[in-house]
Protein backbone atom coordinates (compact mmCIF):
# COMPACT_ATOMS: atom_id res chain seq x y z
CA UNK A 1 0.00 0.00 0.00
CA UNK A 2 1.36 3.62 -0.79
CA UNK A 3 -0.32 6.62 1.01
CA UNK A 4 -0.22 10.02 0.08
CA UNK A 5 -1.10 13.01 2.23
CA UNK A 6 -3.42 15.51 0.46
CA UNK A 7 -6.00 18.49 0.81
CA UNK A 8 -9.90 18.58 0.51
CA UNK A 9 -10.97 20.33 -2.64
CA UNK A 10 -14.08 21.42 -1.18
CA UNK A 11 -14.18 24.12 0.93
CA UNK A 12 -11.56 26.86 2.32
CA UNK A 13 -10.81 24.94 5.36
CA UNK A 14 -8.13 22.60 3.98
CA UNK A 15 -8.48 19.62 5.80
CA UNK A 16 -5.84 16.89 5.25
CA UNK A 17 -6.48 13.82 3.87
CA UNK A 18 -4.90 10.80 3.37
CA UNK A 19 -5.05 8.46 0.41
CA UNK A 20 -4.35 5.07 0.98
CA UNK A 21 -3.46 3.01 -2.83
CA UNK A 22 -2.94 -0.15 -3.32
CA UNK A 23 -1.09 -0.94 -6.37
CA UNK A 24 -2.08 -2.87 -9.03
CA UNK A 25 -5.87 -2.78 -7.88
CA UNK A 26 -6.86 0.61 -8.97
CA UNK A 27 -8.69 0.96 -5.59
CA UNK A 28 -7.82 3.74 -2.97
CA UNK A 29 -9.24 4.30 0.52
CA UNK A 30 -9.72 7.99 1.65
CA UNK A 31 -9.44 9.03 4.96
CA UNK A 32 -9.04 12.27 7.73
CA UNK A 33 -5.16 12.78 8.16
CA UNK A 34 -4.76 12.60 11.78
CA UNK A 35 -1.98 14.06 11.94
CA UNK A 36 -3.08 17.29 9.84
CA UNK A 37 -3.89 20.66 11.92
CA UNK A 38 -6.62 21.44 10.61
CA UNK A 39 -8.94 18.68 11.10
CA UNK A 40 -6.69 16.26 13.51
CA UNK A 41 -8.57 13.30 10.90
CA UNK A 42 -11.81 14.30 11.46
CA UNK A 43 -13.96 15.25 8.15
CA UNK A 44 -17.38 16.38 7.09
CA UNK A 45 -19.97 15.14 4.80
CA UNK A 46 -18.19 16.00 1.66
CA UNK A 47 -15.05 15.24 2.62
CA UNK A 48 -16.14 11.67 3.87
CA UNK A 49 -17.68 10.78 0.34
CA UNK A 50 -14.36 12.47 -2.07
CA UNK A 51 -13.56 8.89 -2.93
CA UNK A 52 -16.65 8.48 -4.49
CA UNK A 53 -15.82 11.53 -6.94
CA UNK A 54 -12.46 10.37 -8.18
CA UNK A 55 -13.39 7.38 -11.05
CA UNK A 56 -12.52 8.42 -14.20
CA UNK A 57 -15.30 6.68 -16.13
CA UNK A 58 -17.52 10.38 -17.87
CA UNK A 59 -14.65 12.40 -17.08
CA UNK A 60 -12.76 15.06 -19.78
CA UNK A 61 -9.76 14.56 -19.61
CA UNK A 62 -8.37 16.38 -22.02
CA UNK A 63 -9.72 19.71 -23.59
CA UNK A 64 -12.11 19.60 -25.94
CA UNK A 65 -13.53 22.22 -28.37
CA UNK A 66 -17.37 21.21 -29.90
CA UNK A 67 -16.64 17.91 -29.05
CA UNK A 68 -13.17 17.99 -30.69
CA UNK A 69 -9.92 17.15 -28.68
CA UNK A 70 -7.54 19.82 -28.83
CA UNK A 71 -3.94 20.86 -26.88
CA UNK A 72 -4.11 22.68 -24.05
CA UNK A 73 -2.75 26.04 -25.66
CA UNK A 74 -5.35 25.72 -27.94
CA UNK A 75 -8.07 25.55 -25.89
CA UNK A 76 -6.55 28.30 -23.59
CA UNK A 77 -6.31 30.51 -26.36
CA UNK A 78 -10.25 30.15 -27.22
CA UNK A 79 -10.87 30.55 -23.63
CA UNK A 80 -8.79 33.92 -23.38
CA UNK A 81 -10.24 35.05 -27.11
CA UNK A 82 -13.61 34.64 -25.66
CA UNK A 83 -13.26 36.19 -21.92
CA UNK A 84 -11.83 39.46 -24.29
CA UNK A 85 -14.69 39.52 -26.61
CA UNK A 86 -17.06 39.22 -24.17
CA UNK A 87 -15.68 42.18 -22.14
CA UNK A 88 -15.53 44.16 -24.75
CA UNK A 89 -19.11 43.60 -25.95
CA UNK A 90 -20.61 43.29 -22.41
CA UNK A 91 -18.10 45.27 -19.98
CA UNK A 92 -16.21 44.22 -17.25
CA UNK A 93 -18.96 42.88 -14.80
CA UNK A 94 -19.86 40.50 -17.60
CA UNK A 95 -17.68 38.02 -16.56
CA UNK A 96 -16.90 35.98 -13.12
CA UNK A 97 -15.01 33.00 -11.60
CA UNK A 98 -15.99 30.75 -8.90
CA UNK A 99 -13.56 28.90 -7.36
CA UNK A 100 -13.65 27.15 -4.26
CA UNK A 101 -11.25 27.94 -1.12
CA UNK A 102 -8.26 25.96 -1.85
CA UNK A 103 -8.26 27.04 -5.67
Amino acid sequence: MHSIQTTCPYCGVGCGIQADIIPGERSLTLRGDPKHPANFGRLCSKGSALGETIQLEGRLLQPSIAGHSVDWDTALDRVAETFAHTIAEYGPDSVAFYGSGQL
